[in-house]
């Protein structure tokens, strides 16, 4: 049903993984709030998962139909949520809030509009990153267990290596490796930008649109070209600026993939290509994203997130999300949650 805005304030029942120093006061043309004690004026409670326990919910005491209930989250389906508390909230949200492109309000963790504007651009600013590269492959990488995604792109980095690629590894997955500041990933040291390419590879398989920092920050703002792992290359080519990044899903082994690096590698003009969409510094959002979709027709080229205070702000409809493991885990890709 259409609702009328009831105000422009959303409450935040408490920050992610108790994550204190991470308080946002607005949000586009909404305020924020922290105060529970404000939950009758406010338009939209946003619930991270994290802070849902059954005891302070306050559906019990007051909840005014009017009011848009959000359950949020950015970790994709593998992360390990417990379908107890999942199946708990049936009836209980009416919308998400996640990096889903298809969520009511939609949060990646980066899109083409602000990698276009988080880059220095033009012709010479290329000429330099191509002659400053003189090292081949980085990964950086601490979450190496358990999980089936984190063993498949171990593996996949392993038949690489075998296949004569030579990476630069660092992180807790490789012990004695060079420890690097943690502001590393929107800042490199100046020796890791000499890279080539960056292995953005997910900790998941085809989950729907989980896109990391690994391709965001740590290969694009980072002047690397990231070779991709996990999404398909069709959610990445929705969401990416034209032709930055190279699939691993192209290469029939990990062995042609190693090879076309190393040939790359010995081919600047061909290396290059990977930055074109940083040499006309003029080139707007909207152009690129007209581009892509001209040079693949069959893909739905996303040009702006549907932000959660702008959807609501435009009296979208709201529903009540019968089932939120269906909603976000049940409907997602079989090869995600395998």
């Amino acid at each position: 049903s259409l609702h009328k805005p009831k105000s422009k304030l959303i409450l935040y029942w408490g920050l992610p993984f108790g994550n204190s120093n991470v308080k946002e006061r607005s949000q586009e043309e909404c305020e924020v709030t922290y105060d529970r004690n404000r939950l009758k004026e406010v338009g939209m409670v946003a619930f991270h998962f994290t802070t849902l326990t059954k005891n302070d919910i306050p559906w019990t005491n007051y909840r005014d139909p009017d009011q848009i209930y959000v359950w949020w989250t950015a970790e994709s389906p593998t992360y390990g949520y417990n379908r107890k508390d999942l199946d708990r909230y049936e009836n209980f949200f009416n919308w998400t809030w996640t990096y889903k492109q298809n969520a009511e309000g939609h949060r990646g963790y980066g899109n083409r509009a602000i990698a276009l504007s988080a880059v220095k651009r033009g012709k010479l600013v290329v000429d330099q990153i191509v002659a400053s590269k003189d090292k081949m492959a980085m990964w950086y990488v601490s979450n190496c267990g358990g999980k089936q995604g984190s063993n498949k792109r171990m593996q996949y980095y392993k038949h690489l290596v075998l296949a004569g690629l030579s990476v630069s590894t660092f992180g807790r997955c490789f012990p004695g490796s060079e420890t690097i500041p943690r502001s590393f990933p929107t800042k490199y040291p100046e020796h890791l930008k000499r890279h080539k390419f960056y292995l953005a590879f997910e900790n998941s398989f085809h989950c729907k649109d989980y896109i990391t920092e690994k391709f965001w920050d740590n290969s694009l703002r980072n002047d690397m070209v990231p070779v991709v792992w996990g999404p398909t290359k069709e959610d990445v080519l929705s969401v990416a600026p034209l032709d930055s990044f190279i699939h691993c899903d192209d290469f029939e082994s990990p062995a042609k993939l190693a090879e076309y690096l190393k040939f790359l590698d010995r081919n600047d003009d061909e290396y290059r290509k990977y930055f074109r969409w940083r040499e006309d510094a003029s080139i707007t959002n909207e152009e690129m994203a007209k581009q892509t979709q001209e040079k693949y027709p069959n893909i739905e080229v996303h040009v702006k997130s549907k932000s959660l205070c702008m959807e609501y702000i435009q009296n979208k409809d709201t529903k009540t999300i019968k089932s939120l493991y269906q909603e976000f885990i049940g409907s997602d890709r079989p090869e995600c949650t395998a």
